[in-house]
């Protein structure tokens, strides 16, 4: 009786709990180093390169562990890996604050990031195992905006919170969060027990040949590169350079840069959502994505090559690129290409091309601005103009061109086909 009435929940609250987890590890790894650099610095005795170091070290596992995510999602209860890993980011937060060595706060950024690598691959499963096919673009593109929301919302919020209590006491009650989400994941989530909707009827594919079958589809190597390039403007601006970009253009200080830097965050949320409706009306997944990724390249070759463009202008270029780049449907028509068992495995694999974007295009960009610099040196700081960031950001705009090349060489889905 207690596994007919598991098996009854909707599988929109088993998506929420996914959706929450995926939020709660931003907050992790994007909302906590950013308003807490300089307590990072202080309490652990670390420069400026230490401390990126420090937080790094999240990022690096977090990506490498996609792939093996994927398969352990795909190989094993839901419930299980999805209480496991959210208890796994939670103690990894819980490590960080309860030693003062930089080296052991460094392994539990690393026990975070392996356990954030499954947060979106677990959405995948759910909406692939538990939703219709043509509800799977909505549902896919829901889950990845109210993610990337999370270091809109919760970074200002953990900025208020920190000045009146102190950092460790809030990363402390982030863990116990944590706890307490990974316990609600196992109380709630249970596997998909339809025949008409799980993977039954791929059961039992050999680990190996479900790794191969994917490794040597071009189709699916397309779509990896295709997130590479597309994902580069959220890796290369949202999450680095585009602050300092809008500081340089406008002399503007860094709560309004800030801003204006994320509406490619909020252009990401709105659009996400709305292409997902345009595969539906275009019927194809290729042409929609061919529309987005020329509007998102239209959108930054304005940023970069238009001269006297005011504030309010780029606030609006800024969520116009978020937007057209948040038609992430490569997730959802990766899902067609394989058996549902791999569904997991193979969004891991595209996702792995997404971040490999960020850890490329990151150090690229910041040699490429040094390349161009000119060598002003103020108090022993390099000074950079705005031409060094054009001449730098180059590199974006060209990863959007080869993103839109890469499209025309994807085979093309209807949203209503079913497997």
């Amino acid at each position: 009786m207690q596994k007919e009435q598991k098996n009854s929940v909707p599988p929109l609250l088993v998506w929420s709990i996914m959706v929450a987890f995926y939020m709660y590890q931003f907050v992790s790894r994007s909302a906590f180093p950013t308003v807490l650099t300089n307590e990072y610095m202080e309490y652990f005795s670390l420069d400026a390169k230490g401390v990126g170091a420090l937080i790094s070290c999240y990022y690096f596992l977090y990506t490498f562990a996609q792939i093996p995510s994927g398969i352990v999602a795909d190989k094993f209860s839901i419930r299980l890996v999805a209480t496991a890993t959210i208890a796994i980011c939670a103690t990894g937060t819980l490590l960080f604050v309860s030693t003062n060595c930089h080296y052991v706060a460094g392994f539990g950024q690393m026990l975070s990031g392996l356990g954030s690598a499954a947060a979106l691959l677990l959405i995948f499963k759910v909406v692939v195992d538990r939703f219709p096919p043509e509800r799977r673009p909505l549902m896919i593109s829901l889950g990845i905006s109210a993610g990337c929301m999370a270091p809109v919302i919760f970074g200002p919020s953990v900025a208020l919170i920190v000045r009146t209590f102190h950092w460790k006491s809030v990363m402390f009650t982030h863990a116990i969060i944590g706890y307490v989400l990974a316990f609600i994941a196992w109380k709630i989530v249970a596997d998909n027990k339809n025949p008409s909707t799980s993977e039954t009827t791929n059961k039992g594919i050999p680990l190996a040949e479900a790794l191969k079958m994917i490794v040597v589809s071009p189709q699916a190597w397309v779509l990896t590169l295709f997130a590479m390039m597309q994902y580069a403007p959220l890796s290369a601006l949202a999450d680095l350079w585009g602050t300092s970009y809008i500081r340089k253009m406008y002399n503007a200080g860094p709560a309004i840069s800030s801003l204006a830097n994320n509406m490619i965050y909020f252009g990401l949320a709105f659009g996400g959502p709305f292409f997902s409706y345009i595969v539906k009306v275009l019927d194809s997944y290729k042409k929609t994505m061919l529309i987005s990724t020329f509007c998102a390249a239209t959108s930054f070759a304005l940023i970069l090559f238009v001269e006297d463009i005011s504030l309010h202008q780029m606030f609006a270029l800024f969520f116009s690129m978020g937007f057209f780049t948040g038609a992430l449907l490569m997730y959802a028509l990766g899902t067609f290409l394989f058996p549902k068992s791999m569904s997991a495995t193979v969004s891991a694999f595209i996702n792995t091309g997404s971040m490999m974007s960020g850890i490329i295009l990151m150090p690229l960009i910041g040699y490429l601005i040094d390349l161009s610099w000119d060598g002003t040196i103020e108090n022993g700081t390099k000074i950079y103009c705005l031409t060094d960031y054009r001449f730098a950001f180059v590199s974006v705009l060209c990863a959007l061109i080869m993103a839109f090349v890469f499209a025309f060489f994807i085979k093309d889905r209807s949203p209503k086909d079913a497997q």
